[in-house]
């Protein structure tokens, strides 16, 4: 089983985990990106949150993931298919879990 390291964004209702650049999903999710100042903004609108408000995500935030094969021709997959590949990207996924924002360093 090989595994390849991506950037995606995670719902925060179902964790599944989206990778960037193949949207729209098989699942019926899509994930949006806009141009937000000299940042880059992403808004997955997930299938599990259906009519709901969608997760948004600016490009510091984004997961850095290693992936199987499986989920990479998906483009999505569990947490077990789509694992954290740094501790930079654990912490801010506990942060966005508990709806908290990075301290300014």
């Amino acid at each position: 089983m090989g595994t390849r390291i991506r950037h995606c964004v995670s719902c925060p209702n179902c964790h599944t985990r989206y990778l960037i650049g193949f949207s729209p999903y098989t699942n019926g999710s899509y994930l949006v990106s806009m141009p937000v100042g000299c940042f880059e903004e992403y808004v997955l609108y997930c299938s599990c949150r259906q009519f709901s408000t969608p997760s948004r995500w600016l490009g510091g935030e984004v997961l850095t993931c290693e992936v199987t094969n499986s989920a990479y021709r998906r483009g999505y997959g569990s947490q077990e298919e789509v694992m954290l590949a740094d501790q930079e990207s654990r912490a801010i996924e506990l942060l966005t879990h508990f709806n908290l924002k990075p301290l300014d360093t």
